[in-house]
């Protein structure tokens, strides 16, 4: 028992005599008509009924379990009761297993990297139209559903890109987690960005796609003016222009835009794609 409870059960048991003790004074007198009897009487049994009493209380507490067994465990040890929660927890979750015989085929993310303009929204896109008609669970990150929403209080610094990645990659797990097979286009122009996707998302799971398009094609697909921003100064710290693109050393993927089509792109990535099983 806890000194708390012990504590309580000694000012219920005073608190009780005290209401007990000035009837068992009433009782005395009117039976008695003496005060003096009356007091005495109760002066007396306050002490014998108060050890009584505490010691009835505790006997119930500890040894009697009638209509209290299941709340006095669970109040009264809360390593019981994590375990408990932590095992129906366990029981209802479902597991990567469970998810990839449900969806037929095991997870992957395809990491795609390029310069702006280079294609790879396009390109991921139109890989994610055609497992999606093969019937895949399929989910595609880019720019436009991830820097409006999760990642908008995110600038263009080295930093905030950073944290960009380090969230996409967080995303992108939780999918692969789900079974997903996912797709994600990003500049990430930093080997050590991709480097961190790899180590988050997992290397078992991870496709390095280097959508490798020349900085001129990029310029001149550039319908925005980025480029032409960045030149003149107007954008800052534009990959490309005045920060870095860092080339991927061993990319699993290298899709060289000028030589192929979209739909060559799409049958090259095809071929990384977890094939269906069960």
């Amino acid at each position: 028992m806890k000194n708390s409870d012990q504590l309580r059960h000694i000012l219920k048991t005073i608190s009780w005599r005290i209401v007990g003790t000035i009837d068992t004074m009433i009782v005395s007198y009117i039976v008695t008509g003496s005060i003096k009897i009356g007091l005495a009487i109760g002066g007396f049994e306050v002490f014998t009924k108060m050890v009584l009493y505490y010691l009835h209380e505790r006997v119930w507490y500890n040894y009697i379990s009638i209509g209290r067994l299941k709340n006095r465990k669970w109040k009264t040890n809360d390593s019981i009761g994590n375990q408990k929660l932590h095992v129906e927890k366990q029981a209802y979750q479902l597991s990567l297993e469970q998810r990839i015989r449900k969806n037929k085929h095991e997870p992957k993310v395809f990491w795609m990297t390029g310069l702006s303009g280079s294609g790879k929204s396009t390109i991921a896109n139109a890989f994610q139209n055609e497992l999606f008609l093969k019937g895949y669970q399929v989910m595609v990150l880019d720019g436009d559903n991830m820097r409006k929403g999760l990642n908008q209080d995110l600038d263009f610094s080295d930093l905030s890109r950073n944290e960009n990645i380090r969230r996409v990659s967080e995303v992108a797990k939780l999918f692969l987690d789900s079974g997903f097979v996912v797709i994600t286009a990003f500049i990430s122009p930093f080997e050590s960005d991709r480097k961190l996707a790899l180590e988050i998302i997992g290397e078992q799971n991870f496709c390095e796609v280097f959508i490798d398009t020349p900085l001129e094609v990029c310029e001149k697909r550039d319908v925005k003016g980025l480029y032409q921003k960045a030149r003149n100064g107007e954008i800052t710290q534009f990959t490309g222009i005045d920060s870095p693109f860092e080339i991927p050393r061993m990319p699993k993927v290298h899709i060289k835009t000028s030589e192929l089509t979209v739909d060559e792109s799409v049958r090259i990535l095809l071929r990384e794609v977890p094939k269906f099983s069960f």
